[in-house]
């Protein structure tokens, strides 16, 4: 992973569900959708104290760090 770099093309689908405030403690879930040649596709959620605060769909290039 230290071997790589992401970056996103594309952010899509976002909600934000609960506000989130200086403090508190944010639990991020990643599931990989689809992966091709070096673009992935995922889903992201973040929770607050077990709640769903946000969640999106993002598309990246993961590409060699130099």
């Amino acid at each position: 992973p230290e071997k790589k770099l992401a970056y996103f093309a594309a952010i899509d689908n976002v909600k934000f569900r609960k506000p989130v405030i200086p403090g508190d403690q944010l639990r991020l879930e990643v599931k990989l959708l689809n992966y091709k040649l070096s673009m992935c596709k995922m889903h992201g959620q973040a929770f607050v104290d077990g709640d769903l605060a946000a969640e999106a769909v993002m598309i990246a290039s993961i590409v060699d760090r130099k």
